[in-house]
């Protein structure tokens, strides 16, 4: 996959320029690096969904460039990698939370093995994960911006995450909303309309028109894992519906009302994919997503939801996903409050999550942040000849430090 993909940017990046006369303005390298580090002390009883052990990292790295052409197009070229240290019992959101054994006939299983949701990576049963680290690709993409839309060729998210409207986020990497870094290891709510990462595609949004955006993309094959997803997590006892031939299509709204000091923006985004598992447990999956922002003055809040049927042939289960956030920005102070909901009928678990938190911009290259996070959750356990579940909560106090370039 690294190889194709490598020949095809390079392909890609040799036959642009021909359709683009001669440079007007030779680009220049740009670098970006963030390092996130957070120290959290979070309470956790349940050893089926093991919190944070007290230190978690992100750091990325990027370059990009730019070379604008006399006809007024533009050749973007991106590369970026992230190291990544979250809850070891959760990296990339995947992992096990419950204890539902599938030698278990009231446990979910497919052919002896606990099945994985296509959304989050997560599974009923299983061994545990312990990861204490990992390096991810996380861009490695060509974009053409030219006055008929913009097309990308490459690993990078596609256009159901581009053009979504999601709810803000108060610090700078930990979330309880999608989560990038989650120190209580037991959010469940993922609203992101996204089964494919950065897994090679290509993708094309169109211009803008009386605030209408729209936009597709195409994966061969999801099988990149990037820092906040797996799309392929399966593993020791678990296995995944192995989605190819995805399809993303998203339409997006947005506008700036002057008079009002109010911008609103707001999306519809949908996924379809076929099952290479294999198993007739597995079928087509399906997602639909919505977002709205809404930002006045110094307020910004936001809502975006998420309904997938997880691939599954043998009967419905669902997986629906809520989160919400507002956010109040006060000069160098960031103030605000993020939930999220989430119930997966495949996984047999139902959880909650929220962060209360403040941020502040020491000046332009570092920020602190302070929040208490906190997440439960029903937990799939047997009982007796029946399914049944068990509550976990996790939460505490968490400092974050970011430096950036």
């Amino acid at each position: 996959m690294v190889r194709s993909l490598a020949t095809t940017l390079i392909a890609f990046g040799v036959v642009a320029p021909v359709f683009c006369p001669a440079e007007a303005q030779d680009g220049e390298w740009k670098l970006d690096a963030e390092v996130v580090v957070v120290a959290s002390a979070v309470e956790s009883d349940d050893p089926l969904a093991p919190a944070a052990d007290g230190l978690m990292a992100s750091a990325l790295i990027g370059v990009s460039r730019e070379d604008t052409f006399d006809n007024g197009w533009t050749l973007e070229w991106r590369l970026a990698g992230r190291y990544e240290r979250d809850a070891p019992a959760r990296p990339a959101f995947a992992g096990t939370l419950g204890g539902c054994p599938t030698a278990n006939p009231v446990c979910p299983g497919v052919v002896g093995l606990s099945p994985v949701s296509p959304v989050t990576g997560l599974a009923a049963g299983g061994p545990g994960t312990e990861e204490e680290g990992f390096v991810a690709l996380e861009t490695a993409a060509l974009t053409l911006l030219t006055p008929w839309g913009d097309g990308v060729i490459g690993a990078d998210v596609g256009v159901a995450t581009r053009l979504d409207a999601r709810a803000p986020t108060v610090l700078r990497r930990v979330s309880v909303l999608s989560a990038g870094l989650d120190p209580t290891g037991l959010a469940v709510s993922r609203s992101r309309n996204d089964v494919t990462g950065s897994s090679a595609k290509v993708s094309y949004m169109s211009p803008r028109w009386l605030g209408l955006r729209a936009g597709a993309s195409y994966t061969p094959e999801a099988n990149l894992r990037s820092a906040d997803f797996d799309p392929d997590a399966d593993g020791p006892g678990r296995v995944s519906a192995e989605l190819e031939n995805i399809w993303e299509g998203a339409v997006s709204f947005a506008r700036q009302f002057a008079e009002q000091d109010l911008r609103v923006r707001a999306a519809l985004t949908y996924t379809s994919a076929d099952s290479g598992a294999g198993l007739a447990a597995f079928g087509g999956y399906e997602a639909w997503g919505g977002g709205l922002e809404l930002e006045h003055g110094e307020w910004t809040g936001g809502v975006r939801w998420l309904n997938s049927n997880n691939a599954w042939e043998a009967g419905s289960v669902d997986y629906e996903a809520w989160e919400a956030g507002l956010v109040h920005q006060a000069g160098e102070w960031r103030f605000g409050v993020e939930a999220g909901w989430a119930t997966d009928d495949l996984t047999a678990t139902e959880g909650a999550s929220w962060l209360v938190g403040v941020g502040y911009d020491v000046n332009e290259h570092v920020n602190l942040g302070l929040g208490w996070a906190s997440s439960e959750a029903d937990l799939p356990v047997p009982s007796g000849p029946n399914l049944g579940h068990r509550n976990a909560r996790n939460d505490g106090l968490l400092v974050e430090l970011s430096v950036r370039n």
